[in-house]
């Protein structure tokens, strides 16, 4: 079947309709916002409509299963993050697809390093601080998190394990009330990408102690890295990608890459990603697996260390 779908793919029949993006988190969040962002300019460059439909849930499954459920040709795309690529798999004790063997990849979109914030009001005010606060307090510190087996969970346990001290991880269900938390004071630190924490450190609610990422983030240029510090090793960012159903033709796949790579040069997306705090990130197919595959290996181990697991 795919070899007779290729010459057709060829002379230009693709797309042949409106192109349907399933994102796995609701309207409003990160993803969406960054799918948002992309989906015009690559409407403009398909020529047809692109339609954004949110289904949350389920570490990402409710979205990938409408994508299995349509066919392989192109018009339906995943767009996920980190954790519905490289950490869910493992995290889920009974996750229902393979992100390698369900879906072909298409091209990473977007990343944003994460940034070690305190409260504002914090005594801590170094990493240095944080560490010896972990060692010498009575009751160690607490760090909150997105959620159990979340980045910022497994970022904050990769921390214990490189520095020592006493860290008890408090989850919450998403970045929004873990760090209303941290700055209210009842949580002493937190992992939480630039994206999101940016916009309260300008406003004096949260101070920024280290960028976990092997380069200062463009936004917070005088923030250092974790590595400048003397801390080696915990370096993480949220990367947002898109995929097709397995059995996409390639020339499909190129078309939608070269779709995605055009949008990622656009002023507009550029000017949108850096007020946003991420820098885009795109590749060919081919690279975009073995990073997929890359960071599988990573973020499972640090999930089967960590002992996190979700029914």
């Amino acid at each position: 079947m795919q070899a007779q779908a290729q010459p057709a793919v060829a002379t230009g029949s693709f797309p042949s309709k409106a192109i349907t993006i399933v994102v796995p988190f609701p309207a409003g969040g990160i993803t969406d916002n960054v799918t948002r962002t992309l989906a015009t300019k690559v409407s403009d460059q398909l020529g047809k409509p692109v339609i954004v439909d949110n289904r949350p849930g389920g570490g990402g499954q409710i979205a990938a299963g409408a994508v299995r459920q349509q066919p392989a040709d192109g018009h339906t795309i995943f767009v996920g993050a980190t954790e519905m690529f490289a950490i869910n798999p493992t995290l889920y004790r009974n996750f229902s697809y393979d992100p390698n063997k369900d879906f072909t990849p298409v091209t990473p979109l977007a990343s944003s390093p994460l940034v070690l914030v305190v409260p504002a009001n914090s005594p801590m005010n170094s990493l240095n601080d944080v560490i010896q606060q972990a060692k010498t307090r009575t009751n160690g510190l607490t760090f909150a998190s997105q959620g159990v087996g979340s980045i910022g969970h497994l970022l904050g346990e990769m921390f214990r394990t490189k520095v020592g001290g006493n860290f008890s991880h408090v989850a919450y269900k998403g970045s929004a009330p873990a760090l209303q938390d941290v700055m209210g004071g009842q949580v002493d630190f937190m992992f939480d990408p630039v994206i999101t924490t940016a916009p309260l450190i300008v406003g004096k609610r949260l101070k920024p102690i280290a960028i976990a990422a092997d380069k200062r983030s463009p936004q917070m240029p005088n923030v250092p890295t974790m590595a400048e510090l003397g801390v080696n090793g915990v370096n993480a960012g949220v990367w947002f990608g898109a995929v097709v159903k397995t059995g996409t033709p390639a020339p499909i796949v190129d078309r939608l890459n070269q779709a995605f790579a055009a949008a990622l040069k656009d002023p507009e997306v550029l000017k949108r990603f850096n007020e946003q705090g991420m820098q885009s990130f795109a590749s060919s197919p081919e690279d975009f697996g073995k990073y997929m595959r890359n960071e599988q290996m990573r973020w499972s181990a640090l999930v089967k260390a960590s002992g996190a697991s979700i029914d």
